[in-house]
């Protein structure tokens, strides 16, 4: 039990909807019809994106981390610190993973959509693996960070042409996800400061790093607000950059792990609101 309890662990459960969420947000944006989500492949898709491709990619972050993660107090309070004895198993399940992905992009029915899915895989493990180590490379940490949008494009991409693809919505969720990153990299400034490792955070340090978290989600808000609905826009920024604004200016850093504990449900209740916007925007339930 306590083994398949760490298989559960390290796929971080309240992270799910991150990936499953934008997967299922792209899907009510193609469909015509709520008959459209009897789709088999969604299903699939919408599995995979729950526990599989979690497992894949924080099991490449923790395995990859142990040079951070010594110093990160974070992993003894809200996470748990990847224990190497795991080698062999976490190896095993990610081979398993990347096989069945392989079988799972041979069914998606278009090109781009297999080449988003090949991108996502890029972005999944280059984030975390050397050589190119994303996270740990100025800018290049946040700006991959849009991984997490990409299982939206690419089920768009299944059911929908790449001309009918909002590239306005997709550079407003690319924002949206580079200003996650950059804050949830704010509690880890000193324990990336003292492995040495050069974050987008860590050299700009704590102030302005805010700032230019603040700035992509107020930009991500406008874009939203402008291209989809003002008042959807309005909720963006009140759900992300109001908080993000508060800890600017107060400058009370230790509120900021607190704030970070909160954004899974911030994320499920900002992405289940787009997802019945679009629902009864569009009529899909006749």
């Amino acid at each position: 039990m306590k083994q398949l309890g760490w298989l559960l662990t390290i796929s971080r459960p309240r992270f799910w909807p991150y990936l499953a969420g934008p997967w299922a947000v792209g899907m009510v944006t193609a469909s015509n019809s709520i008959v459209d989500f009897k789709s088999t492949l969604f299903w699939i898709g919408l599995f995979f994106f729950l526990w599989p491709a979690n497992f894949f990619l924080y099991g490449l972050n923790d395995y990859s981390d142990g040079d951070t993660d010594k110093y990160n107090p974070k992993k003894q309070q809200y996470e748990d610190l990847y224990q190497h004895k795991h080698n062999n198993v976490l190896w095993m399940i990610i081979a398993a993973i990347a096989i069945s992905t392989v079988v799972f992009i041979w069914f998606f029915p278009t090109v781009e959509s297999q080449i988003v899915f090949v991108i996502w895989v890029f972005f999944s493990t280059s984030y975390s693996l050397r050589p190119l180590r994303f996270k740990a490379r100025l800018l290049l940490d946040s700006f991959s960070n849009i991984l997490y949008i990409l299982p939206g494009i690419m089920v768009f991409l299944i059911f929908e042409p790449l001309a009918n693809l909002s590239w306005p919505l997709v550079g407003a969720a690319w924002v949206w996800a580079m200003g996650m990153h950059l804050f949830s990299a704010l509690p880890d400034i000193k324990s990336d400061r003292s492995a040495n490792v050069k974050t987008t955070a860590v050299w700009l340090g704590f102030k302005k790093a805010t700032l230019l978290t603040l700035t992509y989600y107020s930009i991500a808000a406008l874009l939203c607000g402008v291209y989809v609905n003002i008042w959807l826009g309005f909720l963006g920024f009140l759900c992300y950059g109001v908080p993000t604004a508060y800890i600017y200016f107060t400058k009370k850093t230790k509120n900021v792990f607190v704030l970070y504990k909160q954004f899974p449900l911030i994320n499920l209740f900002s992405g289940a609101t787009l997802f019945i916007y679009v629902i009864f925007k569009y009529n899909l339930l006749l």
